[in-house]
């Protein structure tokens, strides 16, 4: 110690490094806490199953535009693929951001989870949304979110705000933007076995 010094320029360099130690183990604890990938480990996103997803919208709405009812299916291997290759420009078309890596998007036990890494300055924190589609008594489409998990922290309002209105700008706006009201039948609205299906029509 230097002479004179009551131990204050240690504790100016001890308290740092103890700061960032501590920073580290944290850092260390987001990313190894298990948040579960709704898809297997092999799954790579596909530029087929992306246009796929595209083509499953769009037919959708071709056939509500045509009037009388209409169709909606996709399965988790074309939403996941699409939310992966385009959601960030899509987000970004619609006004909101999509800080996230490694998408997917599982459909199982009626429930829509959406796994991503969300990217930070340090480091890419895992996290799931779970969204649980529900019809309303006028036969609308909602898009609650009943579970949120980020590393076993509580996420941030901002990332379920992006997810939540993310699933609802490439679901809900095309069939609300059609001239007319749409419903659905809520008996046919199935979120199983890595599909999501629903059937509904359009009032003029």
């Amino acid at each position: 110690m230097f002479e004179g010094c009551g131990g204050c320029c240690l504790s100016l360099i001890l308290i740092p490094l103890l700061c960032l130690g501590l920073a580290a183990c944290a850092l260390i604890y987001l990313v190894t806490l298990d948040v579960d990938t709704p898809l297997p480990a092999s799954f790579k996103p596909s530029q087929a199953e992306a246009q796929a997803f595209d083509a499953a919208i769009d037919n959708a709405v071709a056939q509500a535009r045509a009037g009388g009812g209409w169709v909606l299916t996709f399965t988790e291997q074309q939403a996941s693929s699409w939310m992966a290759l385009r959601g960030a420009d899509f987000a970004d078309q619609h006004g909101h951001t999509f800080p996230f890596t490694n998408v997917q998007v599982g459909l199982d036990d009626g429930a829509i989870t959406f796994y991503a890494e969300l990217e930070t300055r340090f480091v890419a924190v895992p996290l799931q949304v779970v969204i649980t589609p529900k019809v309303t008594p006028d036969g609308r489409i909602e898009l609650p979110v009943t579970e949120v998990k980020v590393a076993d922290v509580n996420a941030p309002d901002f990332v379920v705000q992006t997810v939540k209105a993310q699933f609802e700008d490439v679901l809900l706006r095309p069939l609300e933007d059609l001239p007319g009201n749409y419903f659905v039948y809520s008996q046919t609205l199935v979120v199983d076995n890595g599909v999501f299906q629903v059937q509904g029509a359009t009032v003029r």
